[in-house]
């Protein structure tokens, strides 16, 4: 009996803890009221970050929008951008590594038309080391690198979400 108890306590305890601190589970952004409806547009209509990012949203119970209309809040991917850069070569002149970025122009907006985030910025950069012996294996590696740093990007874009403080007046928003 004892052992049961103190085995609650400490889970009480933790549990507490835990919630005093902030921590909490990663996913959908809270920070919205209840019930508000997001709409995603994007000057892309083929944007893998935009579907992506409306599938995570959905999943993590935010009601998407059908159309900028019916939403209480508009998020606008202005660009999406994939670079590769070269790094470094090799003694023959040949690229031996290259630096590989993703990154992405957003804005927020409210069915008023307040602007609660301006044009803000995402990146993430990798590095890829190049072999000219071994095309289709680090093209493949290319690949699963760039939809690794898609899905870093989505994160970091909805982490920005879940700061914004939607509750805020206009002239203590700062972005």
């Amino acid at each position: 009996m004892k052992k049961i108890f103190s085995q609650a306590l400490i889970g009480i305890l933790i549990t507490t803890i835990l919630g005093g601190c902030g921590w909490h589970l990663r996913g959908a952004p809270k920070n919205f009221p209840p019930g508000s409806k997001l709409y995603i547009a994007t000057e892309d209509p083929r944007s893998d970050v935009a579907a992506e990012m409306t599938r995570l949203l959905q999943n993590g119970g935010i009601p998407m929008a059908e159309s900028p209309l019916e939403a209480d809040y508009a998020l606008t991917i202005h660009k999406e951008v994939e670079r590769k850069r070269i790094v470094s070569v090799d003694a023959k002149g040949r690229a031996s590594e290259y630096e590989l970025i993703t990154s992405a122009t957003y804005s927020v907006e409210d069915r008023a038309g307040n602007v609660l985030l301006n044009n803000a910025e995402a990146d993430v950069y990798r590095t890829l080391e190049w072999n000219d012996n071994e095309v289709v294996s680090k093209g493949e590696e290319e690949r699963l690198l760039r939809e690794e740093m898609r899905r870093e990007l989505i994160g970091r874009i909805i982490d920005r979400l879940r700061r914004i403080d939607v509750n805020a007046p206009a002239e203590d928003k700062s972005y």
